[in-house]
Order: structure tokens, then sequence, then C-alpha cells
């Protein structure tokens, strides 16, 4: 009964983590592209697999068909690519309040000057 219960467990892992195009089976083994043919006696010839080179009906190798494979990875890539136009959109505020900032440094800088040079002024005035 264990034994039974762990290799649930272990199949809802790999369930789990079944997600996008794979890279390599939980097994170790790698993963091809499987063209199914019209000898296979499916309903879908010519169906494509992502599938593992040592594949058994067990529950523990990865068979996905392509078509979820590559929309999973697809919806992956389309978050990713909504995060980097959020990151731009505040790279332009970013690069926007730095200007401001170097404007508002120009000017202090300016004021301090002024002020060193007055500071001098009356340092003078008041040893003569």
């Amino acid at each position: 009964m264990k034994r039974h219960k762990e290799s649930m467990e272990m199949l809802r892992y790999l369930c789990d983590s079944e997600y996008g195009i794979p890279k390599r089976c939980p097994c170790g083994g790698a993963i091809i592209h499987e063209v199914r043919g019209k000898d296979d006696y499916d309903t879908l010839p010519g169906k494509r697999y992502f599938t593992c080179k040592n594949y058994e009906a067990d529950g523990f190798h990865y068979r996905q068909p392509w078509v979820v494979g590559v929309q999973e990875e697809i919806e992956q890539l389309t978050d990713r690519v909504v995060e980097a136009e959020q990151v731009i959109k505040g790279l332009r505020n970013l690069n926007y309040q730095i200007e401001t900032l170097e404007g508002q440094v120009k000017l202090l800088t300016q004021q301090v000057q002024s002020l060193i040079v007055q500071v001098g002024d009356l340092e003078n005035a008041c040893f003569d």
C-alpha cells in the first residue's frame, strides 16, 4: 500500500511538471519530436508529440501533444513580454526622474558656488 501511494504521488508530481515544451524527461531521457504515421491506427495521422526517448505507457515518461506544449510555451513567452513592457515603461519614468534630478543638482551646485564666493567676499571684508 505504501509503494502504491508513493507511485501515485510520483505520477501527480510528474503531471504537475509537464508544462510547456519539455526539455528532458524526469527519467533523464531525451525528448524527441514524434510524428504519428498512418500505420499507427490513429484518427489524426501526422499528429505531433513531444515524447521521451525511453517512453513507456507507465505514466512516468513524457508524451505530450505538440500543440499543447507549444501553446503553453507561447503563453509563458507572452507573459514575459508583458512583464518586459512594464519594465520598459518604468524605465521611461526613471529616465525622466534622473534628468530632473540632474537639473536640480546643477542648480544646487551653482547655488553652492555662489555661496562660496559670497562667504569669501565676507571673509575678505571682515579681515580688511
